[in-house]
């Protein structure tokens, strides 16, 4: 029996916020609550009634804007009360910026008239600034700030964003209208130990654009002030970029001061500043002159000391002649020698890059005809590090990380001192008619040697001795017997085999007599190896041919390499 047709006596919409509240701290839910009576006025029954809630935008007609959905609700005393949002629910996501009725079933018994919600309801509206409005406030003491806008998330975040669409518009302007003191327009710091102070982009491809533009009225303020905090790492205090041909990370107007290192990547023009008119000789310097061709020669030893991510030394040659190129009688000294002291990241020693297809960024040449001299040789004394590592970081292609050539026949293009391992294969590249093919080496997860021949029995029998040398290579005792394997080629009543150290007898079963041949294969334990089993291998666990997540790491370190080498 369907219920009477009840009162709906409230309507409380719990959504108290402040100035200070973030969108995250709003509630999204709304109480709902509401008295169910019979028709004379009395309260129903105490227990659980099955209820539906749906908001409208009338107060009568239309289709619903949202509907929680059976909802099984408490009556108690006839009063009941519900969370409008709370999930299982579906989540109020009405902009509340217009008139909204309730309309309540109880046990499928739709009841009217729905009831209006009031204003407290539009404090959704608090979750974010109406387009057009202008925050504004006064501080006359102390360092707050007039307005705070944080972002905490760990993703590509904006603690503020500011978009201008007209052609004379700013994203973001700031005025320090002080005419005296120590004021900025705009002040930015960064912490990050990468960050940048400023980051401006022109990222029009024409017009005379700026990445960074300031303004100040001060006499003594900054148009722009860039700091970065961070005592280590490549890091900039303004830091501008354009992508425009015509256009200018950095334009400035006037007399420009420099305090500290100036290094320039690129032409520096110096069209209407007037010429270079003299060259002074200074500290460890001698030479220079005011017309002509100047030479300045060095004092040796000659230190040059730089503090800055930029090279201290730049030298380039658009010739055939090197960049760089040393020369030492020392018996123990180094022509070229490249040293880098910090502890820690991606660090080079020396660093060699070259844009051509058939180039090599370092190139070393052992020119001695005698003795054992090298092209190249690489010393790492940390425990777990590299004597020498290569990379490749194509995915396609035929491409060689590291590639050992040698032109004597008794040479060795690549050779081993200690274990050699690697994460993929192990191949011999033959000729054939079809182009060069590979041939796998056979895996065992133990480490034997083996030998092959061919014998053949004398009235049944046959004793076959290892050969010397084999024998010196390899433990063949009690605890490292020998494996025979025999092939039998001719007839006979089948073999068995008696193993000793030094060889082994081949019989023919049934007291046979026959002179059948045979071929055997004997594997036995490397001399040295006889424990090893499917050792662990610590180096292996940073392969990311074996490892594939580590190979966007990997990538990245060589990217990060390639962007912060000095060139």
């Amino acid at each position: 029996m369907p219920l009477p047709r009840s009162v709906l006596i409230s309507l409380l919409v719990l959504l108290a916020v402040t100035p200070t509240v973030s969108r995250a701290d709003i509630p999204t839910v709304i109480t709902y609550q509401g008295k169910v009576t019979d028709s004379a006025g009395a309260p129903v029954a105490d227990g659980n009634y099955d209820m539906t809630f749906a908001i409208y935008g009338a107060a009568s007609g239309g289709s619903s804007l949202w509907t929680s959905g059976t909802v099984a609700t408490t009556v108690s005393g006839g009063i009941f009360s519900v969370l409008l949002g709370e999930s299982p629910q579906p989540a109020l996501n009405l902009p509340f910026d217009a008139d909204y009725w309730v309309e309540t079933s109880i046990e499928g018994d739709v009841q009217s008239p729905r009831a209006r919600m009031g204003s407290v309801g539009y404090a959704y509206m608090a979750s974010g600034l109406v387009a057009g409005t202008e925050v504004s406030g006064a501080i006359s003491t102390g360092n707050l700030a007039t307005f705070s806008a944080t972002n905490t998330s760990t993703a590509t975040a904006r603690g503020l964003f500011g978009s201008a669409s007209a052609n004379t518009g700013r994203g973001v302007e700031g005025w320090a209208t002080s005419t005296t003191g120590y004021t900025f327009g705009g002040r930015f710091e960064s912490q990050s130990i990468d960050g940048r102070g400023v980051l401006g982009n022109a990222s029009s491809s024409t017009g005379m654009n700026f990445g960074v533009r300031g303004t100040t009225s001060s006499v003594s303020g900054t148009a722009v002030y860039g700091e970065a905090m961070a005592a280590t790492g490549t890091t900039y205090g303004v830091y501008g970029k354009t992508n425009s041909t015509a256009g200018w990370a950095g334009y400035f107007v006037g007399r420009t001061r420099v305090t500290g290192d100036l290094t320039v990547d690129g032409t520096l023009n110096a069209t209407g500043f007037g010429d270079i008119t003299a060259v002074v000789a200074g500290e460890g310097l001698t030479g220079g002159g005011e017309s002509g061709d100047v030479q300045l020669s060095v004092a040796i030893p000659c230190e040059l000391i730089g503090s800055s991510g930029n090279p201290i030394m730049l030298l380039s040659n658009n010739g055939a002649g090197q960049g760089v190129y040393g020369v030492t009688a020392g018996e123990y000294a180094a022509a070229v020698h490249g040293s880098h002291t910090a502890t820690g990241g991606n660090t080079m020693g020396v660093y060699g890059v070259t844009d051509s297809p058939e180039g090599a960024g370092v190139f070393g040449l052992g020119a001695g005809t005698s003795s054992t001299g090298y092209g190249g040789r690489f010393v790492n004394w940390s425990p777990t590090g590299k004597g020498a590592q290569g990379w490749t970081t194509s995915t396609t292609g035929v491409t060689v990380g590291v590639l050992g050539v040698a032109y004597s026949a008794s040479g060795d293009a690549v050779y081993a001192q200690g274990n050699l391992a690697c994460s993929g294969t192990k191949s011999c590249v033959v000729k054939t008619s079809e182009g060069p093919r590979l041939l796998y080496c056979q895996e065992s997860p133990e480490n034997w040697f083996e030998d092959f021949g061919e014998g053949r029995l004398v009235e049944g029998r046959c004793h076959v001795d290892f050969d010397p040398l084999f024998l010196e290579t390899v433990t063949i005792d009690g605890a490292n017997p020998m494996k025979v394997f025999i092939q039998l080629l001719d007839e006979c009543a089948g073999t068995r085999v008696i193993r000793g150290e030094t060889g082994f007898d081949v019989v023919e079963l049934a007291g046979g007599q026959s002179d059948a041949a045979f071929m055997y294969r004997v594997v036995a334990k490397r001399k040295g190896y006889e424990e090893k089993r499917l050792d662990r291998s610590a180096t292996a666990e940073r392969d990311s041919f074996l490892y594939p997540e580590l190979r966007e790491r990997e990538l990245q370190k060589i990217q990060h390499l390639t962007r912060e080498s000095p060139r």
